[in-house]
Protein backbone atom coordinates (compact mmCIF):
# COMPACT_ATOMS: atom_id res chain seq x y z
CA UNK A 1 0.00 0.00 0.00
CA UNK A 2 2.85 2.39 0.79
CA UNK A 3 4.32 1.98 -2.66
CA UNK A 4 0.91 2.44 -4.27
CA UNK A 5 -0.09 5.53 -2.27
CA UNK A 6 1.77 8.61 -3.44
CA UNK A 7 -0.10 10.81 -0.97
CA UNK A 8 0.99 8.62 1.94
CA UNK A 9 4.61 8.75 0.77
CA UNK A 10 4.46 12.55 0.51
CA UNK A 11 3.11 12.69 4.06
CA UNK A 12 5.91 10.43 5.32
CA UNK A 13 8.52 12.51 3.49
CA UNK A 14 7.21 15.62 5.27
CA UNK A 15 7.49 13.74 8.57
CA UNK A 16 11.09 12.82 7.70
CA UNK A 17 11.90 16.49 6.98
CA UNK A 18 10.46 17.51 10.35
CA UNK A 19 12.42 14.76 12.12
CA UNK A 20 15.64 15.95 10.42
CA UNK A 21 15.17 19.35 12.06
CA UNK A 22 16.18 17.76 15.38
CA UNK A 23 19.74 16.71 14.44
CA UNK A 24 20.18 19.92 12.42
CA UNK A 25 19.34 22.02 15.49
CA UNK A 26 21.63 19.81 17.60
CA UNK A 27 24.52 20.51 15.24
CA UNK A 28 23.86 24.25 15.41
CA UNK A 29 23.93 23.93 19.21
CA UNK A 30 27.24 22.06 18.90
CA UNK A 31 28.68 24.90 16.79
CA UNK A 32 27.73 27.42 19.48
CA UNK A 33 29.27 25.17 22.12
CA UNK A 34 32.56 25.01 20.20
CA UNK A 35 32.46 28.79 19.83
CA UNK A 36 32.12 29.07 23.60
CA UNK A 37 35.07 26.70 24.06
CA UNK A 38 37.19 28.93 21.86
CA UNK A 39 36.03 32.07 23.71
CA UNK A 40 36.95 30.42 27.01
CA UNK A 41 40.39 29.47 25.66
CA UNK A 42 40.94 33.05 24.48
CA UNK A 43 39.88 34.48 27.85
CA UNK A 44 42.37 32.21 29.61
CA UNK A 45 45.18 33.56 27.44
CA UNK A 46 44.02 37.15 27.92
CA UNK A 47 44.00 36.71 31.71
CA UNK A 48 47.64 35.65 31.59
CA UNK A 49 48.64 38.38 29.13
CA UNK A 50 46.45 41.51 29.06
CA UNK A 51 43.00 42.29 27.74
CA UNK A 52 42.04 44.94 25.19
CA UNK A 53 43.52 48.38 25.88
CA UNK A 54 42.02 51.85 25.97
CA UNK A 55 44.68 54.56 25.96
CA UNK A 56 43.75 58.11 26.93
CA UNK A 57 45.52 61.20 28.15
CA UNK A 58 46.96 63.32 29.28
CA UNK A 59 44.61 65.36 31.43
CA UNK A 60 46.23 68.15 33.44
CA UNK A 61 44.54 68.57 36.82
CA UNK A 62 44.91 71.53 39.15
CA UNK A 63 44.47 70.54 42.78
CA UNK A 64 43.90 73.74 44.79
CA UNK A 65 43.59 74.23 48.51
CA UNK A 66 41.97 77.34 49.94
CA UNK A 67 41.64 78.03 53.62
CA UNK A 68 39.76 80.37 55.91
CA UNK A 69 38.95 80.57 59.58
CA UNK A 70 35.47 80.26 60.96
CA UNK A 71 34.01 82.42 63.72
CA UNK A 72 35.68 80.21 66.34
CA UNK A 73 39.08 80.69 64.76
CA UNK A 74 39.31 77.16 63.35
CA UNK A 75 41.08 76.74 60.01
CA UNK A 76 38.74 75.37 57.33
CA UNK A 77 40.42 74.01 54.19
CA UNK A 78 38.62 73.44 50.90
CA UNK A 79 40.01 71.16 48.22
CA UNK A 80 39.06 71.85 44.59
CA UNK A 81 39.93 70.37 41.21
CA UNK A 82 39.98 71.73 37.69
CA UNK A 83 40.87 69.61 34.68
CA UNK A 84 42.45 70.78 31.42
CA UNK A 85 42.80 68.98 28.09
CA UNK A 86 45.77 69.47 25.75
CA UNK A 87 45.71 71.93 22.88
CA UNK A 88 47.38 69.42 20.56
CA UNK A 89 47.80 65.66 20.87
CA UNK A 90 49.74 63.36 18.55
CA UNK A 91 49.69 59.61 19.17
CA UNK A 92 51.87 57.15 17.29
CA UNK A 93 51.22 53.45 17.77
CA UNK A 94 53.10 50.53 16.26
CA UNK A 95 51.37 47.18 16.81
CA UNK A 96 53.42 43.99 16.65
CA UNK A 97 51.01 41.01 16.50
CA UNK A 98 51.75 37.69 18.12
CA UNK A 99 49.88 34.39 17.72
CA UNK A 100 49.53 32.12 20.76
CA UNK A 101 47.87 28.71 20.93
CA UNK A 102 45.61 27.23 23.57
CA UNK A 103 44.80 23.67 22.53
CA UNK A 104 43.60 23.75 18.92
CA UNK A 105 42.68 27.44 19.11
CA UNK A 106 44.71 30.42 17.91
CA UNK A 107 44.68 33.67 19.86
CA UNK A 108 46.01 36.97 18.52
CA UNK A 109 47.90 39.22 20.95
CA UNK A 110 50.01 42.30 20.40
CA UNK A 111 52.86 44.40 21.71
CA UNK A 112 52.36 48.11 21.10
CA UNK A 113 54.97 50.85 21.04
CA UNK A 114 53.13 54.01 22.11
CA UNK A 115 54.41 57.55 21.67
CA UNK A 116 52.22 60.42 22.87
CA UNK A 117 53.23 64.06 22.57
CA UNK A 118 51.58 67.44 22.43
CA UNK A 119 51.20 70.68 24.31
CA UNK A 120 49.04 72.74 26.65
CA UNK A 121 48.74 76.49 26.10
CA UNK A 122 49.11 78.93 28.97
CA UNK A 123 45.89 80.76 28.05
CA UNK A 124 44.02 77.81 29.52
CA UNK A 125 45.65 78.39 32.90
CA UNK A 126 44.90 82.09 33.39
CA UNK A 127 42.52 81.08 36.15
CA UNK A 128 45.35 79.17 37.81
CA UNK A 129 46.77 82.25 39.55
CA UNK A 130 46.75 81.83 43.30
CA UNK A 131 45.43 84.10 45.95
CA UNK A 132 47.70 84.76 48.90
CA UNK A 133 47.73 81.74 51.19
CA UNK A 134 46.35 79.37 48.54
CA UNK A 135 48.32 76.33 47.38
CA UNK A 136 48.14 74.44 44.13
CA UNK A 137 49.50 71.22 42.72
CA UNK A 138 49.36 70.07 39.09
CA UNK A 139 49.24 66.48 37.88
CA UNK A 140 49.24 64.77 34.51
CA UNK A 141 47.00 61.70 34.31
CA UNK A 142 46.92 58.93 31.69
CA UNK A 143 44.47 56.07 31.26
CA UNK A 144 45.55 52.47 30.57
CA UNK A 145 42.59 50.12 30.88
CA UNK A 146 44.70 47.07 31.83
CA UNK A 147 47.86 47.98 33.72
CA UNK A 148 49.21 44.45 33.36
CA UNK A 149 50.00 45.42 29.79
CA UNK A 150 52.63 48.03 30.64
CA UNK A 151 55.85 46.17 29.88
CA UNK A 152 58.37 49.00 30.30
CA UNK A 153 58.96 52.06 32.43
CA UNK A 154 57.02 55.10 31.27
CA UNK A 155 59.30 57.83 29.94
CA UNK A 156 57.28 60.98 30.68
CA UNK A 157 58.71 64.42 29.93
CA UNK A 158 57.20 67.80 30.88
CA UNK A 159 58.91 70.68 29.09
CA UNK A 160 61.86 68.38 28.51
CA UNK A 161 62.18 67.46 32.19
CA UNK A 162 61.67 63.82 33.28
CA UNK A 163 58.73 63.26 35.61
CA UNK A 164 58.32 60.87 38.51
CA UNK A 165 55.56 58.56 37.32
CA UNK A 166 53.32 56.63 39.73
CA UNK A 167 50.93 53.80 38.85
CA UNK A 168 47.23 54.08 39.50
CA UNK A 169 44.87 57.05 39.38
CA UNK A 170 44.96 60.08 41.63
CA UNK A 171 41.52 61.30 40.58
CA UNK A 172 38.93 58.56 40.25
CA UNK A 173 36.41 60.81 38.51
CA UNK A 174 38.74 61.00 35.46
CA UNK A 175 40.19 57.56 34.76
CA UNK A 176 39.67 54.16 36.33
CA UNK A 177 43.25 52.95 35.93
CA UNK A 178 46.51 54.26 34.54
CA UNK A 179 49.40 56.37 35.79
CA UNK A 180 50.03 59.97 36.82
CA UNK A 181 52.87 62.36 37.60
CA UNK A 182 53.18 65.74 39.36
CA UNK A 183 54.31 68.62 37.12
CA UNK A 184 55.25 72.25 37.66
CA UNK A 185 54.07 75.33 35.80
CA UNK A 186 56.54 78.07 34.95
CA UNK A 187 55.60 81.74 35.19
CA UNK A 188 55.13 83.62 31.90
CA UNK A 189 55.46 80.54 29.71
CA UNK A 190 53.25 80.42 26.62
CA UNK A 191 53.19 76.67 25.98
CA UNK A 192 53.91 73.51 27.95
CA UNK A 193 55.20 70.53 25.99
CA UNK A 194 54.79 66.91 27.06
CA UNK A 195 55.72 63.47 25.74
CA UNK A 196 55.21 59.92 26.98
CA UNK A 197 56.79 56.74 25.57
CA UNK A 198 56.01 53.22 26.78
CA UNK A 199 55.48 49.63 25.63
CA UNK A 200 52.03 48.13 26.05
CA UNK A 201 50.76 44.56 25.77
CA UNK A 202 47.18 43.80 24.85
CA UNK A 203 44.81 41.54 22.97
CA UNK A 204 42.06 41.80 20.37
CA UNK A 205 41.91 45.59 20.08
CA UNK A 206 43.37 48.93 21.08
CA UNK A 207 41.43 52.18 21.47
CA UNK A 208 42.38 55.85 21.77
CA UNK A 209 40.50 58.85 23.17
CA UNK A 210 40.84 62.19 21.31
CA UNK A 211 41.43 64.52 24.23
CA UNK A 212 43.31 67.20 22.29
CA UNK A 213 41.77 70.29 20.78
CA UNK A 214 43.33 68.72 17.70
CA UNK A 215 44.13 65.01 17.88
CA UNK A 216 46.15 63.03 15.34
CA UNK A 217 46.51 59.26 15.77
CA UNK A 218 48.68 57.15 13.50
CA UNK A 219 48.60 53.35 13.87
CA UNK A 220 50.58 50.86 11.83
CA UNK A 221 51.07 47.12 12.04
CA UNK A 222 52.19 44.06 10.12
CA UNK A 223 48.71 42.52 10.64
CA UNK A 224 46.81 42.56 7.35
CA UNK A 225 43.28 41.96 8.64
CA UNK A 226 42.28 45.01 10.73
CA UNK A 227 38.80 46.07 11.77
CA UNK A 228 38.25 49.75 12.54
CA UNK A 229 35.55 50.70 15.04
CA UNK A 230 34.45 53.30 17.54
CA UNK A 231 33.22 56.89 17.35
CA UNK A 232 35.46 57.77 14.38
CA UNK A 233 36.74 55.90 11.34
CA UNK A 234 40.22 56.63 9.98
CA UNK A 235 40.61 59.71 7.81
CA UNK A 236 42.98 57.63 5.68
CA UNK A 237 44.07 54.03 5.69
CA UNK A 238 46.15 51.62 3.66
CA UNK A 239 45.82 47.82 3.86
CA UNK A 240 48.05 45.38 2.02
CA UNK A 241 49.51 41.93 2.45
CA UNK A 242 52.33 43.46 4.49
CA UNK A 243 50.02 45.09 7.05
CA UNK A 244 48.08 48.31 7.47
CA UNK A 245 48.49 51.99 8.29
CA UNK A 246 45.62 54.15 9.53
CA UNK A 247 45.38 57.79 10.56
CA UNK A 248 42.63 59.57 12.48
CA UNK A 249 42.18 63.33 12.72
CA UNK A 250 39.71 64.60 15.33
CA UNK A 251 39.06 68.10 16.69
CA UNK A 252 37.26 69.18 19.83
CA UNK A 253 34.06 70.08 17.94
CA UNK A 254 33.61 66.37 17.22
CA UNK A 255 33.28 65.53 20.94
CA UNK A 256 30.58 66.12 23.51
CA UNK A 257 32.83 67.35 26.36
CA UNK A 258 34.76 70.65 26.77
CA UNK A 259 38.46 71.42 27.06
CA UNK A 260 38.15 72.52 30.70
CA UNK A 261 35.88 71.21 33.43
CA UNK A 262 35.55 70.82 37.17
CA UNK A 263 33.58 67.59 37.29
CA UNK A 264 34.34 64.36 35.45
CA UNK A 265 33.08 63.40 31.98
CA UNK A 266 32.78 60.01 30.33
CA UNK A 267 35.46 60.60 27.70
CA UNK A 268 35.32 56.96 26.59
CA UNK A 269 32.24 57.78 24.48
CA UNK A 270 34.55 59.31 21.86
CA UNK A 271 37.01 56.40 21.77
CA UNK A 272 38.01 54.77 18.49
CA UNK A 273 40.49 52.11 17.50
CA UNK A 274 41.34 48.96 15.61
CA UNK A 275 40.80 45.25 16.12
CA UNK A 276 43.23 42.59 15.01
CA UNK A 277 40.78 40.20 13.40
CA UNK A 278 41.55 36.56 12.78
CA UNK A 279 41.63 35.97 9.01
CA UNK A 280 38.70 33.51 9.05
CA UNK A 281 36.04 32.90 11.66
CA UNK A 282 35.42 29.22 10.93
CA UNK A 283 32.60 28.85 13.44
CA UNK A 284 30.69 31.82 12.13
CA UNK A 285 30.91 30.52 8.56
CA UNK A 286 29.91 27.03 9.63
CA UNK A 287 26.90 28.43 11.48
CA UNK A 288 25.88 30.42 8.42
CA UNK A 289 26.25 27.29 6.31
CA UNK A 290 24.06 25.25 8.65
CA UNK A 291 21.25 27.80 8.29
CA UNK A 292 20.94 26.68 4.69
CA UNK A 293 20.68 23.04 5.79
CA UNK A 294 16.91 22.74 5.55
CA UNK A 295 16.91 24.35 2.11
CA UNK A 296 19.45 21.78 0.85
CA UNK A 297 17.40 18.93 2.33
CA UNK A 298 14.19 20.22 0.72
CA UNK A 299 15.83 20.68 -2.68
CA UNK A 300 17.40 17.22 -2.52
CA UNK A 301 14.10 15.59 -1.56
CA UNK A 302 12.34 17.48 -4.35
CA UNK A 303 14.95 16.05 -6.75
CA UNK A 304 14.26 12.56 -5.44
CA UNK A 305 10.52 13.09 -5.77
CA UNK A 306 10.95 14.18 -9.40
CA UNK A 307 12.90 10.98 -10.02
CA UNK A 308 9.94 9.05 -8.62
CA UNK A 309 7.53 10.86 -10.94
CA UNK A 310 9.52 10.75 -14.17
CA UNK A 311 11.76 7.77 -13.62
CA UNK A 312 9.04 5.48 -12.31
CA UNK A 313 11.32 4.66 -9.37
CA UNK A 314 9.88 4.56 -5.89
CA UNK A 315 12.07 5.66 -2.98
CA UNK A 316 11.17 4.42 0.48
CA UNK A 317 10.82 7.03 3.28
CA UNK A 318 13.61 5.22 5.17
CA UNK A 319 15.87 5.91 2.20
CA UNK A 320 14.83 9.56 2.33
CA UNK A 321 15.73 9.54 6.02
CA UNK A 322 19.17 8.02 5.42
CA UNK A 323 19.99 10.51 2.68
CA UNK A 324 18.69 13.34 4.86
CA UNK A 325 20.88 12.24 7.75
CA UNK A 326 23.91 12.26 5.46
CA UNK A 327 23.06 15.84 4.47
CA UNK A 328 22.89 16.80 8.15
CA UNK A 329 26.16 15.02 8.95
CA UNK A 330 27.80 17.28 6.35
CA UNK A 331 27.64 20.15 8.85
CA UNK A 332 29.18 18.06 11.63
CA UNK A 333 32.00 17.07 9.26
CA UNK A 334 32.46 20.70 8.21
CA UNK A 335 32.63 21.82 11.84
CA UNK A 336 35.19 19.22 12.91
CA UNK A 337 37.44 19.57 9.85
CA UNK A 338 37.38 23.38 9.90
CA UNK A 339 38.98 23.38 13.35
CA UNK A 340 42.16 22.12 11.68
CA UNK A 341 41.95 23.35 8.07
CA UNK A 342 40.86 26.55 6.35
CA UNK A 343 37.13 26.80 5.71
CA UNK A 344 37.31 26.46 1.92
CA UNK A 345 39.29 23.21 2.17
CA UNK A 346 37.03 21.89 4.92
CA UNK A 347 33.95 22.68 2.85
CA UNK A 348 35.41 20.93 -0.21
CA UNK A 349 36.36 17.79 1.73
CA UNK A 350 33.03 17.52 3.58
CA UNK A 351 30.93 18.12 0.46
CA UNK A 352 32.91 15.59 -1.61
CA UNK A 353 32.46 12.99 1.12
CA UNK A 354 28.67 13.48 1.21
CA UNK A 355 28.33 13.64 -2.59
CA UNK A 356 30.31 10.40 -2.96
CA UNK A 357 28.33 8.67 -0.20
CA UNK A 358 24.90 9.58 -1.58
CA UNK A 359 25.88 8.88 -5.19
CA UNK A 360 27.15 5.39 -4.35
CA UNK A 361 24.10 4.75 -2.19
CA UNK A 362 21.65 5.68 -4.94
CA UNK A 363 23.66 3.70 -7.48
CA UNK A 364 23.46 0.65 -5.22
CA UNK A 365 19.75 1.08 -4.50
CA UNK A 366 18.77 1.37 -8.17
CA UNK A 367 21.59 -0.76 -9.56
CA UNK A 368 22.05 2.05 -12.06
CA UNK A 369 25.16 4.21 -12.32
CA UNK A 370 23.29 6.96 -14.18
CA UNK A 371 20.95 7.61 -11.27
CA UNK A 372 23.90 7.79 -8.90
CA UNK A 373 25.73 10.20 -11.21
CA UNK A 374 22.57 12.31 -11.53
CA UNK A 375 22.15 12.64 -7.77
CA UNK A 376 25.87 13.37 -7.39
CA UNK A 377 25.63 16.12 -10.00
CA UNK A 378 22.56 17.63 -8.34
CA UNK A 379 24.24 17.68 -4.92
CA UNK A 380 27.40 19.19 -6.42
CA UNK A 381 25.31 22.03 -7.88
CA UNK A 382 23.53 22.58 -4.54
CA UNK A 383 26.74 22.63 -2.48
CA UNK A 384 28.53 24.77 -5.04
CA UNK A 385 25.74 27.32 -5.08
CA UNK A 386 25.60 27.39 -1.28
CA UNK A 387 29.34 28.11 -1.16
CA UNK A 388 28.88 31.00 -3.59
CA UNK A 389 26.14 32.43 -1.36
CA UNK A 390 28.44 32.19 1.65
CA UNK A 391 31.15 34.16 -0.13
CA UNK A 392 28.74 36.87 -1.30
CA UNK A 393 27.30 37.64 2.12
CA UNK A 394 25.80 41.02 1.14
CA UNK A 395 23.84 39.39 -1.70
CA UNK A 396 22.96 36.12 0.08
CA UNK A 397 19.25 36.94 0.48
CA UNK A 398 18.90 38.07 -3.13
CA UNK A 399 20.75 35.08 -4.60
CA UNK A 400 18.94 32.63 -2.34
CA UNK A 401 15.52 33.86 -3.42
CA UNK A 402 16.53 33.96 -7.08
CA UNK A 403 17.74 30.35 -6.79
CA UNK A 404 14.47 29.21 -5.20
CA UNK A 405 12.58 31.01 -7.95
CA UNK A 406 14.61 29.23 -10.62
CA UNK A 407 14.10 25.83 -8.95
CA UNK A 408 10.34 26.42 -8.81
CA UNK A 409 10.34 27.55 -12.44
CA UNK A 410 12.20 24.38 -13.51
CA UNK A 411 9.79 22.16 -11.58
CA UNK A 412 6.80 23.96 -13.08
CA UNK A 413 8.28 23.60 -16.56
CA UNK A 414 9.03 19.90 -16.18
CA UNK A 415 5.59 19.12 -14.77
CA UNK A 416 3.57 21.47 -17.00
CA UNK A 417 2.04 18.59 -18.98
CA UNK A 418 1.80 16.15 -16.12
CA UNK A 419 -1.70 14.94 -15.22
CA UNK A 420 -1.56 15.10 -11.43
CA UNK A 421 -5.00 13.50 -11.12
CA UNK A 422 -3.66 10.41 -12.82
CA UNK A 423 -0.47 10.48 -10.74
CA UNK A 424 -2.36 10.61 -7.44
CA UNK A 425 -5.12 8.31 -8.62
CA UNK A 426 -2.89 5.33 -9.08
CA UNK A 427 0.75 4.67 -8.57
CA UNK A 428 0.56 1.00 -9.35
CA UNK A 429 2.76 1.43 -12.40
CA UNK A 430 5.68 2.52 -10.24
CA UNK A 431 8.12 -0.29 -9.67
CA UNK A 432 10.80 -0.45 -7.08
Amino acid sequence: MLRESLILRIFLIIVVIIVLLIPLLMIQSLIKERQNYRATACDEVYKSWASYQMVAGPILTKESRTGFRDKDGNLIENLGYRHYLPDSLIISCELVPEIRHRGIYEVVLYNAKIQMKGSFISADFLDAQSKPGDTKDFYLSYNISDLRGISSDVALLWNGTPCDVSPGTRYYNIFKSGFYAPVKLTVNKDRYEFSADFLLKGSESIEFVPLGRKTDVITKSGWNNPGFFGAFLPASRSISGDGFTAEWKVNHFNRDYPQVWNQGYDVSSSAFGVRLLMPVDEYQKTMRTSKYGMMIILLTFVSFFMIEIFGKKSIHPIQYLLVGLSLVIFYALLLSISEYLLFQYSYLIASLMIIALDSLYIKSVYSNARWGALIGGILAVFYGFMYVILQLQDYALLLGNVALFLVLAIIMYLTRKLNWYEVFKSDSSVKK
